[in-house]
């Protein structure tokens, strides 16, 4: 009883031990959502007879220097986080989307990361 019970304990610490090292450290919050996530606050509809959720903040995506460049000088970007040298940032659009029976102005969130060039030269 007793060399069972002991089995039982350390498969259950192995197994804690195995989950933690499985899980992702490396993942940023950026804007209260980990980057690998997105949220399905929008609203829900049907569209060609099936429910679908809108997602109104995307998943971190990687995009390049020059694309956040140009969302920054057109106005469009509304948060900016550093972590370490990536740059995350975000562009807030509005949306009409289309339902079977009605449509719905939807505010939409897109998350992008960018490694920041080199700029010193170094």
């Amino acid at each position: 009883m007793m060399r069972k019970r002991a089995q039982i304990v350390s498969m259950l610490a192995l197994c804690l031990v195995a989950g933690c090292v499985t899980r992702r450290t490396d993942s940023v919050v950026f804007l209260g959502i980990p980057e690998g996530e997105s949220s399905d606050r929008g609203p829900v509809g049907l569209i060609n007879g099936q429910a679908c959720q809108i997602k109104n903040v995307s998943v971190v995506s990687e995009t390049t220097y020059q694309e956040y460049q140009m969302a920054k000088l057109a106005g469009k970007v509304f948060a900016e986080e550093m972590h370490g040298t990536t740059l995350y940032f975000a562009i807030k659009e509005s949306r009409d989307v289309r339902f079977d029976n009605a449509s719905a102005w939807v505010e939409v969130i897109e998350r992008f990361k960018v490694r920041l060039p080199d700029l010193d030269g170094k």
